[in-house]
C-alpha cells in the first residue's frame, strides 16, 4: 500500500468522509470512488466527472441507480487495476473506521506490512517509543541508514553530541557533590571511566586487568587507543589538593602528599607492564582477538579542582607536570574545561 495520506471530515457523529479514490482518468473524464466511513466500516458511491470548457472537472448529472425503473437499468465496468485500487483503499479507511472516527478534519497514514499499522498525528509518538521499548531500535537505525544514510549520519552525530552535553552538565553538578573514588556504582572511577572521552582520546573498549589474569601490580584497566596503543587512568577524588606551596622555597610549588602517592602507583604501573609487556600482549590476543602496543604507555592522573587557582599556582602545575616523563596530572576542572572545548569542536572522527 501506498503512503499517501488520507483526508477525514466528520460529516456527523460517527461519520465522516474521506479523500476521493481516482479509480480510472482519461484526458476528459474520470471515475472516483467517494467513500465514506462510520464505525461499522466503509460506505460510498462510484461517481464520474468530466472536464467543462474551462478544463475544471465537475460532476456528471446521473440517475440515481435506486430510482431507476425495473426495466431500466445501467452498469460501470471495473478492470483489474481498477478494483484493485478500490479494494486497497476500502481496506485502508476500514483500518481508519476501525480505530475510532475522530472530530473534526485528520489526515492519516496507513501502511502494510503483514499487518495494518495506522498512523496518525496522535500515535505517532506512542508507535515511535513502542518500537524502542521493545529492541527494535537498531532494527530502525538500520532500516533509516538503509533509505536515507545521509539522514541516518546527522542523527547519530547530533544525538552524540546532545548525549556529550549531558555528560558534561553531570560532570558539574557531580563536582558538587559526594561520590565515592572506588566503591559502589556511583563512584567516580566508574563514572570517569564510563566518560573517558573526556580526556580527548578516542578509546576502544577497555580491557579489564581480572580478564586478562596477569600476575603483577597492573592498574583495573587498560584503556587501548584508537591506534592501538595503551593509556592508564589513575582516578582520585576531586576534594584532594593537588600541588601546595613550597614553604622553604619562594614561589615553587611541590605535589601534595595525594598527588604524590598517585605518581608512585603510575610510576609502578608502568614498569610492571613494560617488565611484562609481551605477556600482557599475548594475553589480550587470546582473550580478545585484539592487537594492542604496550609500547611506552602513558598514564593520566586525575585529581582535585583547580577553579579558583592563580595564574602562579597553574603555572606551578605546568612546571611539575613537565618533570614528569609519560605521565600527566590533570584536575576535574581542566576534564570540564577538555568536554566543553571538545563539544565547540569536535573532532572529524567523533
Amino acid at each position: 500500500m501506498t503512503d499517501k495520506p488520507i483526508k477525514t471530515k466528520t460529516i456527523g457523529k460517527d461519520f465522516a468522509k474521506t479523500s476521493y479514490v481516482l479509480l480510472e482518468e482519461t484526458a476528459d473524464t474520470a471515475l472516483v470512488f467517494s467513500p465514506q466511513i462510520h464505525p461499522g466500516g466503509v460506505r460510498g458511491e462510484l461517481v464520474r466527472f468530466r472536464k467543462n470548457r474551462s478544463e475544471k472537472w465537475e460532476r456528471i448529472p446521473e440517475e440515481d441507480f435506486r430510482k431507476l425503473e425495473l426495466y431500466e437499468g445501467t452498469h460501470i465496468v471495473l478492470g483489474t487495476k481498477q478494483l484493485s485500487i478500490l479494494l486497497e483503499e476500502v481496506e485502508k479507511r476500514r483500518a481508519i473506521a476501525k480505530e475510532g472516527i475522530e472530530h473534526g478534519v485528520h489526515n492519516y497514514v496507513v501502511a502494510d506490512e503483514e499487518r495494518t499499522l495506522l498512523i496518525d498525528d496522535q500515535n505517532k509518538k506512542e508507535i515511535l517509543e513502542q518500537l524502542l521499548s521493545r529492541g527494535y531500535s537498531q532494527d530502525f537505525w538500520s532500516l533509516l541508514s538503509a533509505s536515507d544514510p545521509v539522514l541516518a549520519d546527522k542523527l547519530t552525530a547530533g544525538h552524540r553530541h546532545f548525549q556529550r552535553e549531558k555528560v558534561v552538565e553531570e560532570l558539574k553538578t557531580r563536582l558538587s557533590q559526594t561520590h565515592s573514588e572506588t566503591s559502589g556504582e556511583d563512584s567516580w572511577q566508574i563514572w570517569i571511566y564510563k566518560h573517558n572521552w573526556l580526556f580527548g582520546a578516542n578509546y576502544q573498549k577497555a580491557i579489564s586487568k581480572q580478564k586478562i589474569s596477569i600476575s603483577g601490580i597492573m592498574p583495573d584497566y587498560l584503556f587501548p587507543t584508537i591506534d592501538s596503543f595503551v593509556d592508564i587512568l589513575e582516578i582520585k577524588l576531586p576534594g584532594f589538593e593537588v600541588i601546595e606551596e613550597d614553604p622553604s622555597h619562594q614561589g615553587s610549588w611541590r605535589w601534595s602528599k595525594e598527588t604524590n602517592t598517585a605518581i608512585g602507583q603510575v610510576v609502578n604501573y608502568v614498569c610492571e607492564i613494560e617488565r611484562l609487556r609481551y605477556e600482557i600482549e599475548t594475553a589480550i590476543k587470546k582473550k580478545y582477538d585484539r592487537i594492542v602496543s604496550l609500547l611506552k604507555p602513558r598514564a593520566f592522573i586525575l585529581i582535585g579542582q583547580s577553579s579558583s587557582w592563580s595564574m602562579e599556582k597553574m603555572e606551578g602545575l605546568r612546571k611539575l607536570n613537565h618533570s614528569l616523563h609519560g605521565i600527566e596530572v590533570l584536575t576535574y576542572t581542566d576534564l570540564v574545561h577538555r568536554g566543553q572545548t571538545f563539544l565547540t569542536s569536535p573532532p572529524k572522527d567523533a
